[in-house]
């Protein structure tokens, strides 16, 4: 068989004509299993590529180039605004309706630098057509009415609507999203390395929209955008799946109809190199009481090749890779083991979405006098590569990486057609080759053939792209304790100074416009707008469960699992160990025994040599820890999970490697585990911020079962905490961090505490068996699970402080337990009031950039959460509102159709290989079987009104009193909230200045 037979065989030649487009080019790549086609419709110049395969999950994307000429945002704003609704579909959210009644499996939009697209993917081929069709018309066509502009962009209001004489303010979707980006420390320290390196360009501005400078865009210059840029004539389209060709021609065919060709500049200007390198300095917030020292970030940035030049951006790639990728990196190395920071900048690597790629190295956890010396030290680091050469096994670990990552098959949060679509855009966007990025091996092979020849290949892209490029930039961004409260003092004068400038008609003609606002945001779309959107019938819906193959079966007299499953070559390994007898004051050093485990030395091997011996020879190593409760809600069960995965070809190397690790691990290298702790402390930090609504669901939900507790203490505050206390003092405890690690592994990495975990074709699978049999060997017996630990659980009513200008407001309900009988029809409810209520009142008319609810069945929790929102004693109303209402008033049964069919379209969403088999796992641990989960479906499926209203009543009013609470804002805004909840928020620094272990 050879490589192409693999593909589908072509069903159009090149220079065929049909349906108004001319096919350009064809090409079969075995990498991804394709059949590609490029092509180009005749009459308005649109671009299309489609990427024929077996795959049921097919993806239709329509993307512009849309170069933004201010931070205004407009890019952004605009993405929010088409999807509202069109002449056709003239509905208010049209987005909203889509993703709560349809069978898509992803959808959204996403704005970039440069460019915006829009993706829809469904499993279901009508559904498919009706998704892109719906799309199509709302991005070409869409009505960019002034109260869509207002909600999405800005508007003036007062802080107390009825109030003229109250503080004047700005709201708006995007505003209140940007300023929580403008409150995360990763944003602040990437968005001046892009503005100063390509500062006569379109990236010298934000396209996402500056909330000082979004205030500025009027409602005229919105929609010229539009006009300017949203053309078929400036479009790519990007199609992806098993629906033919032939037929998405017919679809576009129609889509295009009536549309002519036009002029249109959207070219992305080519940033002029500059001849000597160049430095700013920003700040960034942290909280009043947080210690400043070692919190400043330095970073060298240069800007480097066209991304249409893709054989030098895939040397970029694998010198990067070298340098960075790993523990064993020269450059990552120096910069660590230099004690000049703590760890490497989260932004260190090469940014492929711009036409010149660049790429920033950097520490943070580092004062601002240390700026030139990391600046020389990183200099002087590549300088030593360009004389002394790459370590071989670097390059090829480095090599080895593209190729793994290019031929698996991966859907985490996105469709794998997603990666597909990025890849094609780096070339695509910037007139170069769109394939090229998808045909790895021949390139991996050109450059590997090139090395050979060129024994100084990667040297003398250090040289070129590096050392003697003056196009450098060196960055500094230091913590602000006063930068939160200037901008909002600034904010503030600004607005009370435009106050003062207003008359009282101006006044009450803003109060009036907002009411307005509010009163057409509250009303309902009517029937005839909502009949225009197509939507599945409940007959469309697939009326069985996915099953994954499972066979249960022993190794070495260890209970495993097996998953034969289709992955490319590429074999899947999870070795649970059972964690849910360790000691309750050892259970917050687990992640800590994971994250050492898995970076640092082992069998007489440094952390280095460990490294390059990982990249050579597996795609991956990691260890996270996870609980959830058992189907019927009666006992507990908790794991720390060691994930590996490895090509065919190197799993046997790969069992050796997570042999050594768990049996012979280093931990006398207190350097390198001093390095970790800052490391994961600084990464989980930084993380606070963007994803502050998780952190407060942990929180709050740790208050209400074990499970949840644990996932707090584990992966929120706690653990931040705890590697605070760890880091501060690192010296004067790493003698007892590394006992209780060493006391950790000794209890925990035993056969008996081990389920196995295989997920492969069936070549894969053998070689993982074959491996696992020598692990076994190596293992420890022994470790019989004595009596679980249990701590009692705390009340949660909390305010966490945050330097953050938005908040994330959490409130968490007892609820039931898979197996109980109202627990599907509480899934449900939970879409209706995520997709429903709540998405009205947070978003829509609160102006948060989310509000959701979620039912977690195996953790027995229902949780009511925002994101990004401007409001919290209203949002902690609203959650009060809600229970009332779906409490008291039965849903209606068109709204109650949408909600059961978007909880089929979550329970449905694809799983790449992996996941299959680690999700088979978890359920396994559940005790859920295949008929319980076909019997929820059913119960989901008929559902009804009644059903979802007496869940509320017997699970949410109830719970009501013992929910849990927690609040991450602003100390200022958690103290002012006070000032008028009934019951108040007991206040907490996120990092308590004066802690001990």
């Amino acid at each position: 068989m050879n490589d192409a037979s693999i593909c589908p065989a072509p069903t159009l030649k090149i220079g065929d004509k049909g349906h108004g487009f001319a096919v350009l080019r064809i090409e079969q790549i075995p990498d991804i299993r394709v059949t590609a086609y490029e092509m180009e419709h005749e009459k308005t110049g649109a671009k299309v590529i489609h990427l024929h395969c077996d795959d049921p999950e097919n993806l239709y994307s329509v993307g512009f180039r849309t170069p933004p000429r201010d931070s205004t945002g407009v890019a952004h704003i605009l993405e929010h605004s088409v999807l509202a609704g069109s002449e056709r579909y003239p509905l208010k959210d049209a987005f909203n309706e889509l993703a709560r009644a349809s069978l898509q499996t992803f959808i959204n939009a996403f704005t970039y630098p440069d460019k915006t697209i829009y993706p829809v993917a469904s499993q279901i081929r009508n559904d498919f057509f009706n998704l892109a069709r719906v799309y199509t018309d709302l991005v070409l066509r869409p009505r960019l009415r002034k109260e869509t502009f207002s909600q999405e962009g800005h508007h003036l209001e007062f802080e107390q609507p009825e109030e003229i004489d109250s503080e004047l303010t700005i709201s708006g979707i995007v505003f209140n999203e940007m300023k929580g980006v403008y409150s995360s420390a990763n944003a602040l320290m990437y968005k001046p390395i892009q503005q100063g390196l390509y500062p006569d360009t379109t990236y010298a501005f934000d396209s996402g929209g500056d909330p000082q400078v979004i205030p500025s865009l009027t409602y005229e210059g919105f929609k010229a955008f539009h006009r300017a840029f949203y053309s078929p004539t400036n479009a790519r389209f990007f199609l992806y799946g098993n629906i033919p060709t032939e037929d998405h021609l017919v679809f576009l065919k129609e889509m295009l109809h009536g549309i002519d060709r036009v002029q249109v500049d959207s070219a992305i200007e080519t940033q002029p190199r500059w001849n000597k390198p160049s430095s700013t300095h920003n700040y960034y917030p942290i909280g009043r009481e947080e210690n400043p020292e070692r919190k400043t970030a330095v970073n060298v940035a240069w800007m480097m090749a066209e991304n249409s030049d893709y054989e030098t951006i895939l040397l970029l790639q694998i010198v990067a890779q070298a340098l960075v990728g790993t523990a064993a990196g020269p450059l990552r190395k120096a910069l660590i083991d230099s004690g000049l920071g703590e760890d490497l900048s989260p932004v260190t690597g090469l940014e492929l979405d711009l036409k010149q790629v660049a790429f920033a190295v950097g520490l943070r956890g580092t004062d601002p006098d240390k700026a030139d010396s990391i600046k020389a030290l990183v200099l002087e680091t590549l300088q030593q590569g360009l004389e002394g050469g790459f370590d071989p096994d670097l390059i090829e670990g480095a090599l080895h990486q593209v190729e793994f990552h290019g031929k698996e098959i991966s859907r985490a949060h996105m469709p794998y057609a997603i990666r597909l679509m990025e890849r094609v855009y780096h070339t695509w966007l910037y007139d170069g080759d769109p394939l090229v990025g998808l045909k790895f091996s021949g390139l991996i092979d050109k450059i590997r053939n090139r090395w050979k020849d060129e024994p100084r290949l990667f040297q003398e892209v250090l040289r070129k792209w590096f050392l003697d490029n003056p196009h450098r930039l060196l960055c500094v961004t230091e913590p602000s304790k006063t930068y939160a409260a200037k901008q909002e003092e600034s904010f503030k004068a600004e607005m009370a100074k435009k106050k003062a400038a207003l008359s009282r008609e101006e006044l009450k003609a803003i109060q009036q416009d907002a009411a307005v606002l509010r009163q057409i945001q509250a009303e309902p779309d009517t029937p005839e707008a909502l009949a225009t959107l197509p939507r599945p019938k409940l007959s469309d819906i697939p009326p069985t469960v996915e099953l994954v193959p499972t066979t249960k079966t022993t190794i070495s007299e260890i209970p495993t699992m097996e998953h034969e499953i289709f992955s490319n070559g590429i074999a899947y390994l999870d070795l649970a160990f059972d964690v849910s007898d360790v000691p309750e004051d050892l259970q917050p050093y687990l992640p800590l025994l994971g994250n050492v485990t898995t970076n640092m030395g082992a069998a007489a091997m440094n952390y280095e040599d460990m490294a390059k011996r990982m990249a050579l020879k597996t795609g991956g190593l990691g260890c996270h820890l996870t609980a959830g409760m058992t189907f019927d809600g009666k006992k507990t069960w908790q794991k720390m999970v060691f994930r590996i995965k490895a090509l065919h070809r190197n799993v046997g190397d790969a069992m050796g490697i997570v042999s050594d690790l768990l049996t012979q691990g280093d931990l006398s290298d207190v350097s390198r585990m001093r390095d970790l702790v800052a490391e994961a402390k600084n990464r989980l930090h930084a993380s606070v911020v963007p994803l502050g609504h998780t952190f407060a669901h942990r929180t709050a939900a740790a208050a209400l079962s074990l499970a949840a507790y644990r996932e707090e203490q584990w992966k929120g505050r706690t653990l931040l905490q705890l590697l605070g206390r760890i880091s501060d003092r690192f010296e004067d405890q790493e003698k007892g961090v590394r006992e209780k690690l060493a006391h950790l592994r000794d209890l925990v990495f035993r056969k008996h505490r081990l389920v196995l975990n295989l997920t492969g074709d069936q070549e894969g699978i053998e070689l993982l068996s074959e491996g696992l049999k020598r692990l076994a060997d190596r293992l420890p017996g022994g470790g019989d699970l004595q009596a679980p630990s249990a701590p009692p659980l705390p009340s949660i009513h909390a305010g966490v402080a945050i330097p953050a200008q938005v908040c994330y407001v959490a409130k968490v309900f007892p609820a039931p337990a898979y197996a109980e009988p109202l627990s599907a029809s509480l899934m449900v409810l939970a879409k209706q009031l995520s997709s429903g209520y709540l998405y009205k009142r947070i978003r829509v008319q609160g102006g948060a950039y989310g509000g959701m609810s979620r039912y977690d069945p195996l953790n027995k929790d229902f949780s009511l959460l925002s994101y990004r929102d401007p409001n919290l004693e209203e949002t902690l109303g609203v959650y009060d509102r809600a229970v009332n209402l779906v409490s008291h008033e039965k849903i209606e049964a068109q709204e109650l159709q949408k909600a059961i069919i978007g909880t089929i379209g979550a329970l449905d969403k694809p799983m790449d290989p992996s996941t299959k088999g680690y999700t088979a796992m978890i359920r396994d641990f559940a005790g859920l079987t295949d008929d319980d989960r076909q019997q929820f479906r059913n119960e989901v499926l008929h559902a009804s009104s009644a059903s979802l209203m007496e869940a509320a009543n017997k699970y949410l009013n109830p719970g009501a009193p013992s929910a849990a609470v927690a609040v991450y804002a602003a100390a200022e805004r958690l103290h002012k909230a006070n000032e008028t909840l009934d019951r108040k928020l007991a206040i907490e620094e996120l990092l308590p200045t004066n802690s001990h272990d």
